[in-house]
C-alpha cells in the first residue's frame, strides 16, 4: 500500500529546550498532531503522518512515523468533510499499538502491576471507572512488591513514605486513588468528569512510585557498587557504628 505525506497541526511543545521537555506532562497521542509522545517508543517527538493509498485512491488508514524510534503508529479516519476539493479528514483513533491514551508504563514496574496498568490503558477512554478499578487493583499489587500486606492502599503508602521510600505528599495523592478506586467500584457522588481528570493522574501515579521506589534505589545502589571497595568497607562499617551509638 502507498503512502503521501500529509500537513499536520503544530504543537508548540516541540519548540521546548531539551530540558524543558525532560519535565513537561505527557502529551497523549491524537490524530495528526505534530509532536506527542509515541506510543511505540514513549518518546515525545516530531511525528511524520502518510495517508495510505489503496490503488491510488485515498484510504481511511494514517501512519504516524516517529522521528526517534522511525517506527509507525497505525490510525483511521473517524470524522471527514468532503467538498468540490475532496475530502478533508478532521479525526481518527489509534489503532495500533493500542496503549490508550496513558503514558507507557515504567520499565521496573512488577510483571503482574504492568498487565492491569496497560489493560486499564486500553479502556480507559471507553470506561474511565472501570480505569480507575484496575488501576487500584495494581497498586495494591505494587505495595505487595514493596514489602506491604496490600489490603489497605492508605496504610501501605504511609508506611513507604514512613521508610523513606517515598515522599510524603504520596499520601495525600493516594488518598485520593484510594477514593476514586472505591468510587469505581461502588458508585458514589463522584462525577464522570471527576473519574476522567483523577482516574488519568492514577498512571502517573503508578509510575511515579515505581520510580522512586524500585528504579531509583536499584540506580543508587549500581552507583554505590562502582565505589572501591576500601571506602566502601569504611562507610559500611560507620552506619553500623552510628546505628549502635542510637
Amino acid at each position: 500500500m502507498a503512502r503521501a505525506a500529509v500537513d499536520v497541526r503544530p504543537n508548540p511543545l516541540l519548540h521546548l529546550r531539551s530540558n524543558q521537555l525532560r519535565i513537561m506532562k505527557f502529551v497523549p497521542p491524537e490524530f495528526k498532531l505534530e509532536a506527542f509522545h509515541c506510543p511505540v517508543c514513549g518518546t515525545y517527538a516530531h511525528m511524520e503522518w502518510y495517508l495510505l493509498l489503496s490503488q491510488n485512491h485515498m484510504s481511511l488508514y494514517y501512519e504516524a512515523k516517529c522521528s526517534c524510534c522511525k517506527k509507525p503508529s497505525l490510525w483511521r479516519v473517524t470524522e471527514f468533510n468532503s467538498s468540490q476539493f475532496g475530502r478533508h479528514d478532521t479525526a481518527g483513533s489509534l489503532l495500533f499499538p493500542d496503549n490508550g491514551a496513558a503514558s507507557l508504563a515504567e520499565h521496573d514496574m512488577p510483571d503482574d502491576v504492568k498487565q492491569d496498568y496497560q489493560e486499564a490503558a486500553q479502556i480507559f477512554s471507553r470506561s474511565p471507572r472501570g480505569a480507575a478499578a484496575l488501576l487500584r487493583l495494581g497498586l495494591q499489587k505494587l505495595c505487595k512488591h514493596l514489602g506491604e500486606d496490600g489490603k489497605n492502599i492508605n496504610s501501605d503508602i504511609r508506611n513507604l513514605a514512613a521508610k523513606n521510600l517515598l515522599p510524603p505528599l504520596v499520601v495525600k495523592v493516594a488518598d485520593t486513588v484510594r477514593i476514586t478506586g472505591n468510587n469505581a467500584v461502588h458508585p458514589g457522588e463522584m462525577s464522570d468528569e471527576d473519574f476522567d481528570h483523577v482516574a488519568s493522574k492514577m498512571f502517573d501515579l503508578l509510575n511515579f512510585i515505581v520510580k522512586k521506589a524500585i528504579t531509583e534505589p536499584k540506580e543508587l545502589q549500581r552507583l554505590y557498587e562502582l565505589t572501591p571497595e576500601g571506602p566502601r568497607m569504611d562507610a559500611e562499617l560507620r552506619d553500623l557504628k552510628a546505628k549502635g551509638e542510637k
